[in-house]
Parts: structure tokens; sequence; C-alpha cells
């Protein structure tokens, strides 16, 4: 059984989210509904994974949101580094969230960079691990498991939080990017 405090954390996360997609109505194009699908069922997986707290939320809202944001608004699939700056420079015109400190901004930096690591995240702060098996578990479909979600626990988020041919049009944009940059396939993946 979820906590209240630990319900108002996870839906801070989300609600920050949306305001960042209010904030870029027209960035993600016709990728829109599968990339906030994305990004919900991301949160809604490190809650499953991690307890949060409020700061913690918060970050993971920015984070989430930005994670892989530069595939559409930097047009690049090469996106790690134009989605940190993009979410770094969100978090320095912001200055109502507690937690943007520079341990806060570290930790959204290392949540975004760490995210597609192959083995476990390279930092001791639960969220850049639970982040990293959240999206693998997203990517997947859910064959892919976060520790402690079982696969129906995740057809449930997905039917809250719709994919909107997600894995569709990521693999529309990692063919169009092997074309072009064939030595270079997957230039977020990191061991």
């Amino acid at each position: 059984m979820m906590s209240e405090s630990n319900r108002v954390s996870v839906d801070t996360a989300h609600r920050i989210a949306n305001e960042l997609f209010a904030e870029f109505p027209t960035g993600f194009g016709s990728s829109l509904h599968a990339y906030r699908g994305h990004v919900h069922r991301g949160i809604d997986l490190v809650d499953l994974q991690i307890d949060l707290d409020g700061p913690t939320a918060e970050l993971l809202g920015v984070a989430a949101f930005f994670h892989d944001a530069g595939i559409w608004l930097d047009d690049t699939f090469d996106y790690l580094s134009p989605s940190i700056q993009r979410a770094l420079d969100h978090l320095d015109s912001l200055d109502h969230l507690d937690s943007v400190d520079e341990g806060g901004r570290e930790l959204v930096r290392t949540v975004i960079f760490e995210h597609h690591r192959l083995r476990r995240a390279r930092s001791d702060h639960a969220l850049v691990e639970a982040f990293r098996r959240a999206d693998l578990t997203d990517l997947t479909g859910g064959l892919i498991s976060s520790p402690g979600v079982s696969f129906r626990e995740y057809r449930r988020l997905a039917r809250r939080h719709p994919s909107h041919g997600f894995r569709w049009k990521l693999t529309v944009i990692f063919v169009r990017w092997t074309l072009a940059h064939p030595l270079r396939p997957l230039p977020m993946v990191k061991w």
C-alpha cells in the first residue's frame, strides 16, 4: 500500500512533467503523446521501486521529461548531452524548487546520463538506478522488468499511460540515424 506522502510525491513528479510538456506544445510533433506516455510510465515505474520524497520527486519530474527530449527538441539521436543541457538550463530558471541546488542539478544530470547504461548505474543515489531500470522496462514493453514490478503491474501502467506507438517511433528514428551514421548506431548507450 502506497503511503499518502509517497502518493503526493509521485503526483508532484507527474505535475512537473506535465507543466514541462505545456512549455513545449509543438516540440515533439506527432510523437507528443507517445513521449508523454513514456515519461509518465517511467515516473510510475520509479515510484514502484523506491520511496520518493518531495525534493526527489521534483527532480524526477524534470529528469523524466528531459531524459530523451533531445531526440525531438534537438533533432538528434545523439541526445544525452542536449537533453542534459536543456534540463540544467530549466533548473537554472527555477527558484521555487527546494531541490534546485548543485546536488539536485548533479542528480538530474546523472539520471539522464546514466539512463541507457547496460550495467548498473554508476551512482549511489537510488533514483539513478531506479530510473535506468524504469526506462529499460518501458523500452522493452515490460519484458525486462524493474525490481519488484511484475509484468501485470507494467501492463496496468501501460493502460493508464498508453504507448501511442512509442517503440515504433523510436525504431523509425533509430533506422534513420543508423543509415546516416552506420558506425554510431546507438551513441547514447554506455557500458
